[in-house]
This record gives structure tokens, C-alpha cells and sequence, in this order.
């Protein structure tokens, strides 16, 4: 049967990194890295139910100290990430051998953020490809923009928005099953 898997990052941010109407103005300064510092995933089958989940904290290495703008935003702490936290390297191996042959899917950009966390690493780029799905959810789905991030996106469904619920990779994820599970998100056109 085939699997899938929701891929939701949490990395570090500064204030001011993010701006407009929706924050999809971003600018950053040289030395601001976007460290991915969680990872989050759900397997699931077609029929929306959920396998397995992973959840992972991940050491920066560039700016191993998190800015207090990324702790008030996800909850992660300096201690959390001292007691938790593998190094990229192995977080990424645990990724990869939990999405062993299933569809990688994203509700944004969290593909690219990967990427730069392999060239950070100086690791060459796996097989491993997310696809973004945000897109498809404005434009077949009819999801208002500002309905569109992930811990949002099921309170598009009615489902009461907790803002303690936000920028947190796992709980994002379940969001975003939510939602696709209630839309009938069509799974059957994603290839492995």
C-alpha cells in the first residue's frame, strides 16, 4: 500500500526576518542561517490514517544559541535543544530512514529549507524530495491565504486555532492531515 508522509521544520529566525501580510516578505542577514532546529512527520496511508509519526530536535551549528524571537515563536528552548537534540547529520539519517519509500509531502517551502541544511552540513543532497503542496490547497482547494499556513489550515475546516498550537513541526503536521483528510486531498497523483 502506498505511504505518505507530512514534513513540517521549525528553524531559527530572528525578529525581523519576516514581514508583509501574510510574512512572505523575508530578509536576513548573512550570518542568520535557517538551522533547521525540529523536524516533524506523519505517515499515513491513502486512507488519510495515521502509521507513525518522528519527532526530532536538532543542534544549530552556526548559531548554536537561539535568538529569543525563535524560542517565544516555537516553544524550543536552549535546554530543550542541549537535552534532545542530534546534529544534523544523524537527525537527517533518522529522516531518511523513516521516509523510506514514501511520498514526501509539505505544506511550503520546507524542501528548500532542507536543501540549504544539506549544503550548511556539506552533505550531498539525498534522493529525499518533498513536495510543496501549498499551492495546490489555494488554487484546487480554494484556501484563503491567510488560512494557508500550517497551523491554521484546519481551523479553514472549523477546527478552533490555538496559537500555542503554532510552530510546533509535529502538531503542524497533524494540522495540515487534518485539513488534507477533510478536503480529500486527491493522493493518488503523487509519485514516490
Amino acid at each position: 500500500m502506498k505511504k505518505f508522509i507530512i514534513v513540517d521544520l521549525e528553524w531559527t529566525s530572528w525578529k525581523g526576518n519576516y514581514s508583509g501580510k501574510n510574512f512572505e516578505i523575508e530578509k536576513r542577514k548573512n550570518w542568520q542561517k535557517k538551522e533547521i532546529i525540529q523536524i516533524g512527520a506523519i505517515k499515513f496511508n491513502k486512507n488519510y490514517k495515521i502509521l507513525d509519526s518522528l519527532n526530532l530536535y536538532v543542534k544549530p551549528f552556526f548559531n548554536p544559541i537561539l535568538s529569543n524571537y525563535t524560542i517565544n515563536l516555537t516553544n524550543i528552548t536552549n535546554k530543550l535543544i542541549e537535552k534532545k537534540g542530534l546534529n544534523f547529520i544523524k537527525a537527517n539519517k533518522k529522516l531518511l530512514n523513516f521516509s523510506k519509500n514514501c511520498t514526501l509531502l509539505s505544506n511550503g517551502n520546507d524542501g528548500e529549507v532542507l536543501k540549504k541544511n544539506y549544503r550548511y552540513n556539506k552533505i550531498n543532497l539525498s534522493s529525499l524530495k518533498i513536495i510543496n503542496i501549498k499551492k495546490i490547497f489555494e488554487k484546487k482547494y480554494h484556501i484563503p491565504k491567510n488560512f494557508l499556513h500550517s497551523p491554521k489550515i484546519k481551523a479553514f475546516y472549523g477546527y478552533k486555532y490555538r496559537k500555542e498550537d503554532a510552530h510546533d513541526a509535529l502538531k503542524d503536521c497533524k494540522s495540515v492531515l487534518f485539513a488534507i483528510k477533510k478536503m480529500k486531498f486527491d493522493l493518488e497523483n503523487f509519485k514516490k
